[in-house]
């Protein structure tokens, strides 16, 4: 039986870049939690891990991932036991031993904060019962929670208080920010940090942290120092210093985004004011960000551009995706990167980061190719390449979930449509999804099903040294090395003029040695003004 495995080479004005064939029948397995929808949480006692325990349904939960490859979960709007409101529960989750832990918070609904003083731990200390607020994980592994809307010690609103949670202790602590809600922000000088500085209660952020611990707040739903709205304002929160710092964006909220030209940085660029996005943050401490609610140059609804942003320059550069609302999605072939695939417009997606650098993205609530609902398409991006590849799921919204045998992967196994779920990316480099509101095999509701996606590349029967390529004239002169060839009969070489279409051009046998060196001239360049070339080889 012969297996095919796909590079693609892009050639953009004298360049060359490469990916890898992404395996898209990698399996879905679903690991832990319910195949229905709506179900109670089994609570145990606390602190103590046992095989029933489980979290309720939830939605807008907020999730990190310890140094052991712990995953934690925190509050949402779902289920205890026996009723659904807003929670401030805390789990654990051991991959190792697939069992959840109910560490700390309360197992009923609806419940107040406890502040304490603030920058002391206490056991008595907790944040009230919240949803949509936002996390980081320090190089400690202790959490950091950030606003959601939720309750403080007497009422319930927008929040923007401050929280660290360290693990080795159980404790929280209430390090900043106010314990009443629907405070407004505090901006100071832009660029200047200071003791009095703060960002307004709001909800449905993005957050990352860098490599010196330094916390990063980005937009949301929330005050500005007047008003109430969409928000594109980015603040740094020192932990060293305990002081916030308003770094770029807009200080009045339902400001339009400026987005130049793509792929160029420019200090005049900017998103628009938004929430629900999704973020990545590359191994350059750059902040990605996709999508969400908010605004294009001219009006509100949903976005599927793609940013990046720069910290070392404070500068903003539109990427990819488009500068208008509401679009729909090109998937193009499963598995195969093009420079016209996209996905839709969409906002409450899932977000990881795979050990390469390549960002994912799966389901939220936007468009497909045709129409708009809930969606269980995985996509990636390459930094690399500027490339998209649409890696599984559907191109359909409203998709039900096949489960198939709980802890057994199948390539027929799918999660539904969905949109507020949670996710991690463990040591191993699996990709883990929790819960959110969506479909499970027959009807929609909350979730509380946890699954775990492994093999997303296939490995390959050789490594790939370099591949290049020049123009000459009406030609393009490509070259590979390769080294450690196993079980490589020939190699197709194909071209394309969108990114799409690919028409077979050659074949080469190959050499099978430990190093080889290969050269294959194109001369049929039939069309000869166009400014893209695509390259794919295939390994027979």
């Amino acid at each position: 039986m012969k297996t095919t495995i796909s590079f693609i080479a892009v050639f953009l004005f004298a360049s060359f870049s490469l990916v890898a064939q992404i395996n898209s029948n990698s399996p879905w397995a679903w690991v832990k939690g319910d195949n229905t929808v709506d179900q109670g949480g089994v609570y145990g006692t606390q602190g103590v891990t046992s095989s029933t325990n489980k979290p309720g349904a939830r939605v807008f939960s907020t999730t990190w991932k310890d140094s052991n490859g712990n995953l934690w979960l925190f509050g949402g709007n779902g289920y205890t036991s026996t009723n659904l409101g807003y929670l401030n529960d805390l789990w654990k989750y051991d991959p190792s031993t697939n069992q959840w832990t109910w560490m700390k918070g309360d197992n009923s609904i609806s419940q107040n904060a406890t502040y304490g003083s603030q920058g002391n731990p206490s056991s008595n200390n907790k944040p009230g019962a919240t949803y949509a607020s936002v996390s980081w994980i320090d190089g400690n592994d202790n959490l950091w929670l950030f606003g959601g809307f939720g309750y403080t010690n007497n009422s319930y609103g927008f929040l923007n208080s401050l929280w660290k949670y360290d693990p080795s202790t159980n404790q929280w602590t209430w390090v900043k920010g106010d314990k009443a809600i629907d405070k407004k922000s505090v901006y100071g000088t832009q660029g200047v940090a200071g003791n009095n500085n703060k960002p307004g209660a709001r909800y449905g952020s993005i957050t990352w942290t860098d490599s010196d611990d330094n916390l990063w707040l980005f937009g949301g739903y929330g005050y500005d120092g007047a008003a109430i709205g969409m928000l594109n304002d980015l603040w740094k929160y020192d932990p060293s210093t305990n002081q916030w710092t308003w770094i770029n964006g807009d200080n009045t909220v339902e400001q339009p985004s400026v987005y130049g030209t793509q792929g160029l940085t420019d200090p005049t660029n900017k998103p628009g004011a938004r929430y629900v996005s999704t973020c990545w943050k590359d191994s350059d401490d750059n902040l990605w960000m996709f999508g969400g609610y908010g605004y294009d140059e001219n009006n509100a609804g949903d976005l599927n551009d793609l940013w990046k942003y720069d910290p070392v320059t404070n500068q903003w550069t539109w990427i990819s995706g488009d500068k208008t609302i509401d679009n729909a999605g090109i998937y193009g072939t499963k598995g195969f990167a093009s420079a016209t695939n996209k996905p839709g417009s969409r906002y409450v997606s899932s977000s990881w980061t795979d050990i390469n650098g390549d960002l994912w993205l799966f389901g939220g609530f936007g468009f497909d190719a045709n129409s708009s609902g809930y969606l269980n398409d995985l996509w990636k991006y390459s930094p690399t390449t500027d490339l998209w590849t649409w890696v599984k799921g559907d191109s359909l919204t409203d998709q039900y979930a096949i489960y198939g045998t709980q802890g057994m992967p199948d390539p027929a196994n799918k999660s539904g449509g969905r949109n507020g779920s949670v996710s991690w990316t463990d040591t191993n480099g699996n990709l883990w999804l929790f819960g959110g509101y969506g479909y499970d095999g027959s009807s929609s509701g909350v979730l509380n099903d946890l699954w775990k996606l492994t093999n997303l590349m296939s490995p390959l029967p050789l490594r790939l040294l370099n591949f290049s390529g020049i123009i000459n004239n009406n030609q393009v002169n490509l070259q590979w090395q390769t080294a450690d060839e196993t079980d490589v009969a020939y190699y197709i070489i194909q071209r394309s003029f969108d990114g799409t279409n690919f028409n077979t051009i050659g074949q080469l046998d190959s050499k099978g040695s430990a190093l080889n060196d290969y050269a294959f001239t194109d001369n049929d360049l039939v069309n000869q003004s166009a400014q893209h070339f695509f390259y794919r080889l295939q390994m027979t």
